[in-house]
């Protein structure tokens, strides 16, 4: 996939009418039938979609606009949509997500910006988010659960490439992935790296959804799970020369993000690496935000700058402490420092 896939799949989601217009045609059959090769009029497509033709030809309309579908002999899809399609399951994880939160942008988004509580309180993506069913490895939490996990995953696929080809791992033999989620990142640091081992530090739940994806690839032997939930007095297991923390920290407020580094900082292996891929704050005075933006607003109070974590590492004894940024569909950094060898 090129590099800037996120900015090739978010131009299908310039717009909240648009976005909702390509969901539609993917649901309804319509993009794996022109996908194809075929070129279908409006009456095929309506009966297709089961939906007047009136109403067949505004979704058409739309999709037209936004550089999807074209009307030469009938509607095709433009080439330049393939590429997005490349990307098919990232394109169809960020229309789901765009769609199932603005609900909560439109209604409270006056809470958004004043009261992060109340927000919190009102949000439906926070019913989603919920830590509480992964306890207990329950059809019903493992089920609930997958939704969220199966998201995160496929942001992870397209997002980890760009922090493993900065991440000098050549040297390391064992990596610890705290919040790890499904191994998505862990399973593509063994990719890279065939000496390379890894375990996945999670809730229990989403452990179990884990195994069953790392299971599906080669390497996947490679990257074992441990539960656990580093809120409490839990300490982190030894024996790890890297420790990783993937969009995790912005999740909890200050106190909780310094006491987890602290953790990792004592499990980590003596000359050991510790990095930290995550999200920077969203800059809203550059060019407008578009609807592909959406997902990324709700969580717009808990992403901060590297400055919180820099300070945490050099006041915990850490080396080497440096902070590089890259461009994917929002500012991310990576930041990397080494425990010292004795």
């Amino acid at each position: 996939m090129p590099s800037n896939v996120f900015e090739i799949v978010d131009r299908y989601l310039a717009t909240e009418l648009s976005a909702r217009a390509l969901a539609l045609a993917f649901a309804r059959g319509w993009i794996d039938r022109l996908a194809s090769g075929d070129r279908l009029d409006v009456r095929t497509l309506s009966a297709l979609a089961c939906m007047p033709q009136g109403s067949a030809r505004a979704v058409l309309d739309l999709l037209s606009a936004s550089g999807v579908v074209e009307d030469s002999g009938g509607y095709g899809l433009v080439r330049e949509f393939g590429q997005a399609l490349e990307a098919r399951d990232l394109l169809e994880a960020k229309l789901w997500f765009a769609n199932l939160v603005a609900p909560d942008v439109h209604e409270h988004f006056e809470a958004l910006l004043t009261d992060v509580p109340r927000f919190m309180a009102n949000a439906k993506v926070f019913e989603l988010f919920r830590y509480d069913r992964c306890l207990a490895v329950t059809a019903e939490n493992l089920e609930l659960t997958r939704r969220w996990v199966s998201y995160t995953t496929t942001l992870t696929k397209y997002e980890a490439p760009e922090a493993l080809v900065r991440l000098n791992l050549a040297e390391s033999r064992s990596l610890l992935d705290v919040g790890g989620n499904s191994g998505e990142f862990a399973r593509q640091a063994c990719a890279r790296q065939p000496r390379l081992m890894a375990t996945v530090y999670d809730l229990p739940v989403v452990c179990e959804l884990g195994r069953q994806h790392v299971g599906k690839f080669a390497e996947g032997g490679r990257v074992h799970f441990m539960e656990g939930d580093l809120r409490g007095q839990s300490t982190l297991p030894r024996g790890h020369d890297v420790i990783s923390f993937k969009s995790v920290l912005h999740d909890w407020p200050e106190d909780y993000a310094r006491a987890f580094l602290g953790k990792a900082v004592e499990a980590l292996e003596p000359a050991g690496q510790l990095a930290i891929f995550e999200r920077g704050t969203i800059r809203l005075d550059e060019a407008p935000l578009t609807y592909a933006m959406v997902p990324n607003l709700v969580f717009l109070p808990f992403f901060r700058d590297p400055g919180l974590y820099l300070d945490t590492l050099a006041g915990l004894g850490m080396t080497d402490i440096a902070v590089e940024w890259m461009e994917l569909d929002m500012p991310f950094f990576l930041v990397t420092a080494r425990k010292p060898a004795q």
